[in-house]
C-alpha cells in the first residue's frame, strides 16, 4: 500500500479514486439536495477520458481531482445530465474562470445539462470563489456553481468521524493532511480513523478501500514510519483487521511493484506505436485498416525496426520491407 502512495501534500490519486468509489455517499454528504434528485437504480458513468480530452488544453492550478459523471436526474421529466466535480487543493485566482471553461466545452461537447461542483481543500478562510462573470460593452456572461469548504466542516469533526457515511472519514483525513503536521500526531489520527472505520460494519470490500484512501490522504512521513507500524499491530490485535496487516501490505507493495515494472513497459511498447503512427501519417497520408492492424500486432523489436526505416523509405511498402 504504501508504494501506491503519492509524496506528502499530493492528494490527486486518493481524490480521484475516492470520488469515483465513494460519489453516492459523497453526493449525499455534500450535496444532499442533488442527492436526492438523482435516480441511483441507473448507475452513474464516468467519464474521466472524456474530461482529458476537455480539459487537455485548460489551464490547471493546484487541483486535486476532476471528475465528470453521467447520471439519471428526476427533476421534472427525468432526463440525463452532467456532473463536473472539481477538487481545487490551493487558492488559484483563475479557478472560478476556468470553472466557467469547462462547463461551457462540457455543455457544447454533449448538449446535456451540467451541474458544477467544487470542493476547496485549502487553508485559505477567504478564498471561497462560487461565480465567474465577465462584462464589456453590453455584452458579457454571468455564471454561478456550487461551492463547499472543507475549512467549514472544521467544527462539525467529531460528527464527521461518527457519521454513517464513509465520506465523513475521508473529510477528517484531508483535514488532517492538510492542517497537522507532526508526523507522530498524524499517525495517530490515521489510526484513530481506522478505529471508526471498523466500527461503520461496512461490507468488507468497502472498508478495506477505505482503509486504502485513508492512509493514502493522510500520506506519513517516513520517520514515523515504525511508531505507525507498532500501532498498526496493537490494532490488528484488538480488531483481527488482518487486510491492512503488515504482512498484506508488504504483499501489495511486491504486486504493486511487479504491475509497475510490467506497466512500464507495456507503456513503452504503447510510446513507440504512438510515435510510429504519427510519422507514418505525417510521411503517408491517413493509414488503411490493414497497416493499422499490422502496427498494433507488431513486437517491440518489430516498432523499433520500422521506425529506423522510415528514415531512408520513399514508399510506405519501404518501411515495412526494408532491413
Amino acid at each position: 500500500m504504501s508504494q501506491t502512495k503519492p509524496p506528502p501534500q499530493d492528494h490527486d490519486s486518493p481524490w480521484k479514486e475516492a470520488l469515483e468509489y465513494f460519489f453516492q455517499p459523497f453526493m449525499q454528504l455534500l450535496y444532499p439536495d442533488i442527492h436526492d434528485a438523482i435516480d441511483w437504480t441507473v448507475p452513474a458513468e464516468f467519464l474521466d477520458k472524456e474530461l482529458q480530452k476537455i480539459n487537455h488544453k485548460a489551464s490547471a492550478g493546484r487541483r486535486y481531482a476532476d471528475k465528470l459523471v453521467k447520471v439519471r436526474y428526476r427533476d421534472g421529466d427525468a432526463c440525463w445530465i452532467l456532473i463536473h466535480v472539481e477538487v481545487q487543493g490551493e487558492k488559484e485566482d483563475a479557478f472560478a474562470a476556468r470553472m466557467y471553461s469547462y462547463y461551457h466545452r462540457i455543455r457544447d461537447r454533449y448538449g446535456l445539462r451540467v451541474i458544477s461542483l467544487a470542493v476547496l481543500a485549502d487553508t485559505d478562510p477567504a478564498f471561497r470563489p462560487a461565480s465567474f462573470e465577465e462584462q464589456l460593452a453590453g455584452t458579457g456572461v454571468s455564471f454561478r456553481f456550487r461551492s463547499i469548504k472543507l475549512l467549514d466542516y472544521l467544527p462539525r469533526l467529531e460528527e464527521l468521524k461518527h457519521d454513517d457515511n464513509p465520506f465523513g472519514l475521508l473529510i477528517a483525513a484531508q483535514l488532517t493532511a492538510k492542517l497537522v503536521r507532526d508526523g507522530k500526531t498524524r499517525a495517530d489520527n490515521l489510526i484513530s480513523f481506522y478505529r471508526l472505520a471498523i466500527r461503520k460494519q461496512l461490507e468488507r470490500e468497502r472498508l478495506g478501500q477505505l482503509v486504502i484512501f485513508l492512509e493514502w490522504m493522510v500520506a506519513l512521513p517516513e520517520s514515523v514510519n515504525d511508531y505507525y507500524e507498532e500501532q498498526l499491530e496493537t490494532l490488528q490485535e484488538e480488531a483481527a483487521m488482518t487486510y491492512i496487516s503488515s504482512f498484506e501490505r508488504k504483499a501489495m507493495e511486491k504486486g504493486v511493484a511487479q504491475g509497475l515494472e510490467q506497466g512500464l513497459e507495456q507503456g513503452v511498447v504503447q510510446g513507440s506505436l504512438s510515435i510510429l503512427l504519427k510519422q507514418l501519417s505525417h510521411r503517408f497520408g491517413e493509414l488503411d485498416p490493414t497497416v493499422l492492424q499490422k502496427l498494433h500486432e507488431a513486437s517491440p523489436e518489430q516498432l523499433e525496426r520500422w521506425a529506423e526505416n522510415i528514415l531512408d523509405a520513399q514508399t510506405l511498402d519501404e518501411v515495412f520491407s526494408l532491413h
